[in-house]
């Protein structure tokens, strides 16, 4: 057997592509947002400790219910999309309240359960 043939000490792994994604800046992502979207960034941003976007090592973009990938999505909550140096996507989910979910499923019941008990509040004098 010949050096490397057949043998993993000279394998590079390929970088993962992710479905679906295209790269577009932080600045990008975020003047897309709706008003609804924007509010809740400026919550999560004030909850954490480094703003989204400002973690070393990745790039983000975020993205609301006004993207056709995420109208699925409630409106206020958004979609940041993080990925690392090795091109590997994480997707972390913030509701309105600035609280984070880590897979769709959760959220796609979450807002489910959101649309069936929708209740009207009407405030009088």
């Amino acid at each position: 057997m010949e050096i490397g043939e057949g043998s993993k000490s000279g394998h590079r792994s390929q970088k993962r592509l992710s479905r679906g994604s295209v790269r577009i800046s932080l600045m990008e992502s975020v003047d897309n947002l709706s008003e609804e979207g924007i509010k809740t960034l400026r919550t999560v941003n004030r909850k954490r400790p480094k703003p989204l976007g400002e973690i070393p090592f990745t790039s983000s973009a975020i993205f609301d219910n006004t993207c056709p990938r995420y109208d699925w999505l409630c409106s206020g909550w958004i979609v940041e999309e993080r990925s690392k140096l090795s091109d590997r996507l994480y997707r972390y989910y913030y509701d309105p309240m600035g609280r984070v979910y880590d897979a769709r499923y959760k959220v796609e019941d979450l807002c489910q359960d959101i649309e069936k008990n929708r209740v009207v509040i009407i405030l009088g004098d």
